[in-house]
């Protein structure tokens, strides 16, 4: 497979969901959000105030990670008849099968949320938090016509073409250093914020407005219409092909006969080669720098409700050191002629790892961005999240509570949307659990969440799990699913906080 940017983020796309094992679902498991003895429930809205102090253990405070996805490994993977498993660019495949279960369009998250160091102490007259952590967030947009368009090919003998429409990459790398401060206003109403500071390390961003491609029977021909590729990252060194002298098969023209001449197609010398990014190891470091905040509120009705609302991540972070790739020229593009589409018996030996890394390959040939300019400086926003929350405590049993929590992630063609419920129990003063059950964009899931909070230690694990069926060699979902693991270690000190409004008049909804 080829070592390069772009096939490593479009890998994202086709070969993690060949392979199951793309993680994603960024910031605390939405699992913890009514546990009240939760130690990082500060992650989801800033209002909420710890149980006591508490110190991380470093690199494992809290860690999260899982995957999600409109479509699943059902949708690329299939049987042959002999029970082995190919890609669907294999001929036993039919378009009809294929295109059937493809969703309209293709999201695919890859995402780590990881805890450095993190504490959190009362004073000041409420709760505050001081963390250090480190997020990487990939997301894919593709639609459902870029795989017609691989699966079909020349689909008569006058051609066939296609237009492909909003092809969006994003992966942004940073750290942050957030300081917190909640405190309670009154007997019903708790406010927090946050303020962050973060430190770019690396950001790569592709977006093509439209593809549009025209399929003959002697060539495909691909005319792109806004399509720019950036890359923002100290050290990073991006030369062009020109510069390397490494040319790929399909640089170079063809005489009648199909065979290639020692002639390269115009403009190749200025397309960025990507086998050969890299990065100046004596110069790497932060690359870009930018604040948001966190804003959050708790609203207490009475004993048994209690509702609550938090907006996150609404900054910025201005790049250095970027890249700029351009794509506005015809080119033609030989196909997908070195994947595994036959079964002639040339290729019996070529295992399914090897079909989706050359189908990779192929897909990374599509994007031909000439250099643009380098050492430029460029803003992007955080993509934002709003919570809404609403608890239901039992009266004849205070220890049992229920929760309605609605999630939404503001990132453009990356938004989703989640609705998830939850039955949360703490039947002892030290242990509390949460089971749950949520529907999104990425289908449904069930989660479960336990946190051990003995005074001095506090242990948390759990995890989401889509409600589908799934492939047993890869143990991966076969439809569109959202999964999500999240587990931290910490040293909790100081007594237990107590309200400082302890009554609320109890009224009637």
């Amino acid at each position: 497979m080829k070592t390069n940017v772009l096939a490593i983020i479009l890998s994202g796309a086709v070969a993690t969901l060949a392979i199951g094992d793309a993680m994603a679902q960024t910031q605390n498991s939405r699992s913890t959000y009514f546990l009240e003895g939760s130690t990082y429930r500060h992650e989801l809205n800033p209002a909420f105030m710890g149980e006591r102090g508490y110190v991380s253990f470093p690199g494992l405070g809290n860690l999260t990670i899982g995957a999600q996805s409109t479509g699943g490994v059902g949708d690329f993977i299939f049987k042959k008849a002999n029970g082995e498993l190919t890609t669907f660019m294999n001929e036993e495949v039919s378009s009809a099968e294929f295109l059937k279960g493809l969703p309209k369009r293709l999201k695919v998250g890859v995402n780590v949320d990881e805890s450095i160091l993190s504490l959190g102490f009362y004073a000041w007259g409420g709760f505050n938090t001081l963390g250090i952590s480190v997020k990487s967030n990939t997301n894919v947009f593709m639609p459902d016509e870029l795989f017609k368009f691989m699966k079909n090919g020349v689909a008569s003998e006058t051609g066939s073409s296609y237009n492909v429409k909003n092809v969006n990459i994003v992966s942004t790398n940073y750290a942050e250093i957030a300081f917190g401060h909640s405190r309670e206003i009154n007997e019903r109403l708790t406010v927090g914020a946050k303020v962050k500071a973060l430190v770019g390390l690396a950001k790569a961003t592709m977006h093509i407005d439209e593809l549009n491609i025209l399929a003959s029977q002697d060539q495909w021909t691909i005319t792109p219409k806004n399509a720019e590729l950036y890359m923002s990252a100290k050290g990073l060194i991006v030369p062009t092909k020109g510069e390397t002298g490494n040319y790929q098969e399909d640089d170079y023209i063809l005489d009648a006969n199909g065979d290639r001449t020692p002639i390269l197609k115009d403009g190749t010398d200025g397309q960025i080669s990507y086998d050969d990014i890299d990065f100046d190891t004596d110069n790497l470091g932060p690359t870009g720098f930018g604040m948001a905040i966190d804003l959050g509120a708790t609203y207490k009705l009475n004993d048994e409700w209690t509702f609550s609302a938090s907006l996150l991540d609404l900054g910025f972070i201005s790049w250095k050191n970027t890249t700029k790739g351009t794509m506005s020229k015809d080119f033609t593009f030989n196909g997908f002629s070195d994947i595994s589409v036959k079964d002639d018996g040339t290729d019996n030996n070529k295992k399914l790892d090897t079909q989706v890394d050359e189908l990779v390959d192929d897909l990374a040939d599509l994007a031909k961005f000439d250099k643009a300019g380098e050492g430029l400086k460029r803003t992007t926003a955080l993509a934002a999240t709003l919570h809404l929350g609403a608890q239901y405590t039992l009266p004849a049993y205070d220890r049992l509570s229920f929760g309605f929590l609605s999630t939404t992630r503001m990132q453009g063609k990356h938004s989703w949307t989640e609705a998830r419920v939850s039955a949360n129990v703490a039947p002892l003063s030290w242990f509390e659990a949460s089971v749950n059950y949520a529907l999104s964009n990425f289908g449904s899931d069930a989660g479960i969440m336990l946190n051990f909070h003995p005074r001095g230690f506090n242990f948390f694990i759990g995890a989401d799990v889509p409600m589908c069926k799934y492939e047993p060699a890869y143990y991966a979902p076969i439809s569109r699913a959202a999964v999500n693991v999240n587990m931290g270690i910490n040293f909790t000190f100081g007594p237990k906080h107590k309200r400082k409004y302890k009554t609320v008049e109890t009224q009637s909804l």
